[in-house]
C-alpha cells in the first residue's frame, strides 16, 4: 500500500484513510494517516482490562513539533468545532503500508519518517522517528494526549476530572485519570537523549465527526501531562513507547521487538496459499492478520473486525475459509474449529452464538451450528476428511440438537416438512434480528429461508460424514432427511410470481415475505445447493437485477417501501438502514461464487466483482474492507472499518472461484 501526496495533500483526503495496527490480542492503535483522529475508537493505544467489557482510549494521539531554519513546524493535525489546526498534513508526502504504517514528512530539506506498530508481547505501541536527512541538527518536541475513557464515552467540557503524572528514575511517565493508567516513553540512538518537561495541559473540543451523534459534532477533551524534547541529526532514531505497564526499553530491545514485527508480517503473508494476479491481494492478506490471533499460550480465534473486535460464531465460520484457509493458516482454522466444538460440546451440543472477551460462551444464534458445519466442510475440502471423520460424533451432537429444539436454540425442525422453524423464543436470533424503539428491524418468523439453506447443506455434509466414519445407518438417515428437505424447500419458497424465494414462511398461518432480501443466494451458492440448477438460474437473475450493488448485495428490494439506500439521519435511522437497504461485501461473496457455478470459467467476469474494491483498499481501513455500504451511489462504507466477513468472503472466493487453473 503506497499512498502520494496527491492521495493526502488535504485534509478531506488525509481523513478518508485510516490506518490500524494490533498485537493480536483485540489491542490496536488506529487513526487517519494525517493523523487526525475522526472517531471515538481512534487511538494509538486501546485496550480492553480483563475486567471491562470495553475496550479503553489511553493514548489517544502524539503531538508532533519541530524547530528547524529558525522556524517551529507542526506536523500534527486536529479538527475542532470552529476550525482545522495544525495543518501539518501540508508535510505529508506519502504514506506506506508496508511492513506496518509509516509516514513521510518533507519540509525543505528535512526528511522525517514515522514508523508505526505494535508488538506482540505486551501491552504497547512505539512510534518510531527516523530523521532520513536534514541540513543541521533539528529540534523536535512531542507531546502525548491522553483520553483514558470508553471508545463510546466521548466526554465533555462537564467530564474534566483529575489527572496527574509522575516521573520514574527510568525515565517513564506514569499517567493516572478516569480510572486508567497508562505510561509513556522515550528511546534515541547514539547519544541522543530527551528531556521531560511537566506541562500539563488540556486539547478541549478536539472533534470526531465520523461519530454518530443525534445532535450536534462529537467533541472530546483530551489531557497532556508535558512533553518531551530531543535534539536529532541526519540518521538519528528516536522511538516513542506508549504502554499500558510502565516499561523501559533500551535501544536493543525496541529494534528486537521492531525486527520481531516485521518477520511477523512478512512471514503472515509469505505464507499465504493465494496466487492472485489482483494488485490488492497483498493488502488484503496483510490486514487479514489483524482479524487472526494464534498467538503462542492463547485460544486461536478470528476477530469479527475493528473497531468491535467480538468472537461471534456466524462472522467466525463465514471468514474461516478466506482468513485461514486461503492464507495458508490450516493448523490455525483446525485450533479455531476445535475450540468452538469443544465449547458446543460442553454445552450439550449447542453452538455458542459468541465467546466474551473473558472466554465465557453466550447463546441465541440460531444458525450457527450450521454456520459450523460450513466451516467444517470447506476445512474439510480444503485438507481432507480425516478432521471430520475423528470428529465426527461431536460434530453430530450439534447437528442433532436441531432435532430436540431446546430453548438455548430456539429452532427445531419439522418433522413433516424437515424444514427448520424458527421459534422465536426470546434472546434468540437470526443474522437480520435487532430492533429500535421496541420495533424489529426486520419481522420474521416460521421458516427462515437462509436457515433452510444452511440445514439442507448440513445434512448433505452429515451424509458423506457419516459414510466416511462407517456408520452406514446415520449416512442412510441424513441422506433422507436430506432429500426430504430440498423437496419442501423448493415447494415451501418458491415464490412463482417473481422467480425467487420467499424470505420466510410461517407454517402455523399461511403468511410469508415475498419481499426480496439477500439471504435467498444460499439456496444456490452454498457446497450442497438447495435449489435445482433450473430455478436458480431464475433466482440469481432476480438477485442480480434487485440487489447487486459494487460492494455487495442490498438486504432489500430497492423498490420496496420500507428500503432505506443511505445509512443517513438519527441513530435509529441509520440502525434501520443497516437490515433495509446497506449492501454487505460477504453476501458478494456467496453471490460470487454462485455466478461462477452457473457460468463455470467466467474468470474475467467474476473478476469484475472484485475490482472495484481496489479503490476502498485505499480509503476508509487501508488494506481493509468495511462491514457494510450504502446501497446507493456514492457508496459509503459504514459499520466495521475493517471486517473478518467482508474480507474473508473476497479472500475465499479469489482462492475458490477465480483461479483459471
Amino acid at each position: 500500500m503506497y499512498l502520494g501526496k496527491a492521495d493526502v495533500n488535504t485534509y478531506d483526503k488525509g481523513v478518508e484513510r485510516e490506518f490500524l495496527v494490533s498485537n493480536g490480542t483485540g489491542n490496536y492503535g488506529s487513526s487517519t494517516v494525517i493523523g487526525a483522529n475522526t472517531r471515538g475508537e481512534h487511538g494509538l493505544l486501546v485496550v480492553r482490562r480483563e475486567d471491562s467489557t470495553e475496550r479503553t482510549v489511553l493514548a489517544s494521539k502524539l503531538e508532533e513539533t519541530l524547530y528547524a531554519h529558525n522556524k517551529k513546524y507542526q506536523l500534527s493535525t486536529n479538527r475542532y468545532k470552529d476550525l482545522v489546526y495544525p495543518d501539518g498534513y501540508r508535510y505529508l508526502q506519502e504514506y506506506q503500508g508496508t511492513p506496518f504504517p509509516s509516514m513521510l514528512f518533507v519540509i525543505h530539506s528535512i526528511f522525517l519518517k514515522k514508523s508505526i506498530f505494535m508488538p506482540q508481547s505486551g501491552t504497547s505501541t512505539i512510534v518510531k522517528y527516523e530523521l532520513l536527512a536534514a541540513p543541521g541538527e533539528v529540534g523536535m518536541d512531542i507531546r502525548p494526549l491522553f483520553a483514558h475513557r470508553a471508545i463510546g464515552d466521548v466526554s465533555g467540557s462537564a467530564l474534566k476530572p483529575a489527572f496527574d503524572s509522575s516521573y520514574s528514575e527510568e525515565g517513564v511517565v506514569g499517567v493516572s485519570g478516569r480510572g486508567h493508567i497508562s505510561h509513556i516513553s522515550f528511546t534515541a540512538s547514539g547519544d541522543m537523549t530527551s528531556q521531560w518537561s511537566q506541562k500539563p495541559l488540556w486539547y478541549e473540543n478536539v472533534v470526531y465527526e465520523k461519530d454518530e451523534k443525534t445532535e450536534g459534532l462529537s467533541a472530546d477533551y483530551l489531557w497532556s501531562p508535558g512533553y518531551g524534547s530531543i535534539k536529532l541529526r541526519s540518521g538519528c532514531v528516536l522511538y516513542v513507547v506508549l504502554s499500558e505497564e510502565p516499561v523501559s526499553y533500551s535501544l536493543e530491545e525496541i529494534k528486537l521487538l521492531e525486527n520481531e514485527t516485521v518477520e511477523r508480517t512478512a512471514e503472515f503473508v509469505r505464507g499465504a496459499a493465494i496466487d492472485s494476479p489482483y494488485s490488492g491481494v497483498q493488502d488484503m492478506i496483510q490486514s487479514s492478520s489483524h482479524l487472526v490471533t494464534d498467538r503462542k499460550g492463547a485460544s486461536p480465534a478470528i476477530f469479527s473486525g475493528f473497531p468491535s473486535v467480538e468472537q461471534r460464531a456466524r462472522d467466525t465460520f463465514i471468514s474461516l475459509p478466506g482468513l485461514t484457509l486461503a492464507t495458508g493458516r490450516t493448523e490455525t482454522a483446525r485450533g479455531i474449529l476445535n475450540r468452538w466444538l469443544g465449547l458446543a460440546n460442553a454445552a450439550g451440543g449447542i453452538m455458542p452464538a459468541r465467546v466474551t472477551h473473558n472466554g465465557e460462551p453466550s447463546f441465541g444464534d440460531i444458525d450457527a451450528g450450521l454456520w459450523f458445519i460450513y466451516a467444517v466442510d470447506k476445512f474439510s475440502r480444503h485438507v481432507g476428511y480425516e478432521y471430520a471423520r475423528l470428529n465426527y460424533k461431536k460434530i453430530e451432537e450439534v447437528i442433532e440438537r436441531y432435532f430436540d429444539g431446546p430453548e438455548k436454540l430456539g429452532a427445531v425442525m419439522d418433522s413433516e416438512s424437515k424444514l427448520i422453524k424458527y421459534l422465536g423464543t426470546p434472546g434468540t436470533n437470526h443474522w437480520m434480528s435487532g430492533e429500535t424503539d421496541g420495533e424489529p428491524l426486520v419481522t420474521r418468523k416460521g421458516y427462515l429461508v437462509e436457515v433452510n439453506s444452511l440445514w439442507y447443506n448440513a445434512l448433505s455434509f452429515m451424509s458423506g460424514a457419516a459414510k466416511l466414519s462407517g456408520d452406514s445407518d446415520a449416512a442412510e438417515k441424513y441422506e433422507k432427511l436430506a432429500s426430504g428437505c430440498r423437496a419442501s424447500f423448493e415447494k415451501v419458497f418458491w415464490n412463482k410470481e417473481k422467480k425467487y424465494l420467499f424470505d420466510w414462511v410461517d407454517p402455523t398461518d399461511g403468511e410469508y415475505d415475498d419481499a426480496i432480501r439477500p439471504n435467498a443466494i444460499l439456496s444456490v451458492s452454498l457446497p450442497y445447493p438447495a435449489l435445482s440448477d433450473e430455478l436458480g438460474r431464475e433466482l440469481f437473475a432476480t438477485s442480480w437485477d434487485e440487489l447487486y450493488t459494487t460492494y455487495g448485495l442490498r438486504t432489500l428490494d430497492p423498490h420496496h417501501e420500507k428500503f432505506k439506500g443511505r445509512a443517513e439521519g438519527r441513530p435509529d435511522q441509520k440502525k434501520k438502514a443497516r437490515l433495509r437497504g446497506m449492501a454487505w461485501p460477504w453476501l458478494l461473496g456467496q453471490f460470487i461464487t454462485a455466478y461462477m457455478r452457473f457460468n463455470p470459467g467466467s474468470f474475467e467476469m467474476g473478476w469484475s466483482f472484485v475490482r472495484p474494491f481496489t479503490s476502498h483498499l485505499r480509503r476508509g481501513c487501508l488494506g481493509g474492507v468495511a462491514e457494510y455500504f450504502d446501497g446507493m451511489m456514492p457508496y459509503i462504507p459504514n459499520g466495521d472499518v475493517l471486517s473478518a466477513m467482508s474480507l474473508g468472503e473476497l479472500l475465499r472466493v479469489i482462492d475458490e472461484d477465480l483461479k483459471s487453473s
